[in-house]
């Protein structure tokens, strides 16, 4: 697929996520304290999350990183991001930056990329080999709720993501947790596998094939404090050591 062609497949791409219809399925629920979710109406990219390194400007990324969900995009966490893209939403060349501070979680990822030679900072989003999106593209409607991810939110995303590799046509397709590498390989048409996370992750890569697109699928544990714990439980590794290792194996791919 020509650039041009891209461009146009991945606007359509954007519109039919703000126009999805699937909300209202997503927010049935049982209990009212499962969290709801949201459209964000006003983010001109696949994710809030692309604007950091993704977006329009990256549809030729050798690298797609996929996360889970990005929680409440009206948190005052974000207010100084959130009114850039309110600003700037309708020009045609971006001049916004990613204005998180440099939080551990997010020096974390910085420090995992350098492993691929890929590196940018924080604020610095003009490394276009990289595509970063979460797969469930709606946002958490309540800023007091946290977890409780529920399985139809990826169903109701996988077209998208589908979809969105076919534009990228990356060569490595990073997954951010157990919920995301499940997601990523039932998008493929195959059953994820049963053993625990680590020892999925351990046992590395698969090549998975989406339509006419066929990409390097890693596993690999959350860079956040939470998720290297949970990689580095039960092994005498402390930090991202482990993580690094299990990074330093998509070097081979790119």
């Amino acid at each position: 697929m020509i650039y041009s062609e891209k461009v146009k497949a991945y606007q359509k791409l954007v519109n039919d996520i703000h126009n999805c219809p699937k909300l209202s399925e997503c927010n049935i629920s049982i209990s009212s304290k499962t969290a709801q979710l949201e459209k964000c109406q006003f983010c001109n990219e696949v994710n809030l999350w692309s604007y950091w390194h993704g977006g329009i400007h990256n549809l030729d990324a050798d690298i797609l990183l996929v996360g889970q969900d990005w929680g409440n995009f009206s948190h005052n966490k974000y207010e100084g991001f959130i009114h850039l893209l309110k600003a700037n939403c309708k020009k045609t060349e971006r001049d916004y930056t990613y204005p998180l501070e440099q939080s551990i979680t997010d020096q974390n990822l910085c420090k995992l990329f350098d492993m691929l030679g890929e590196k940018y900072n924080i604020r610095n989003h003009n490394n276009r080999n990289v595509f970063f999106t979460n797969f469930v593209l709606c946002y958490r409607a309540s800023q007091n709720i946290s977890g409780g991810f529920r399985q139809k939110w990826a169903n109701n995303c996988s077209e998208y993501f589908e979809r969105l590799v076919e534009i990228i046509q990356p060569k490595v397709i990073i997954c951010l947790g157990r919920n995301v590498f499940d997601a990523v390989v039932r998008v493929a048409g195959l059953e994820p596998p049963r053993h625990k996370y680590n020892d999925t992750i351990q046992k590395g890569e698969l090549i998975l094939t989406f339509n006419d697109t066929t990409c390097v699928v890693f596993p690999m544990a959350h860079y956040g404090v939470f998720g290297t714990n949970n990689r580095n439980k039960g092994c005498n590794y402390r930090g991202l050591t482990l993580q690094k290792s299990d990074w330093g194996k998509i070097k081979d791919y790119l």
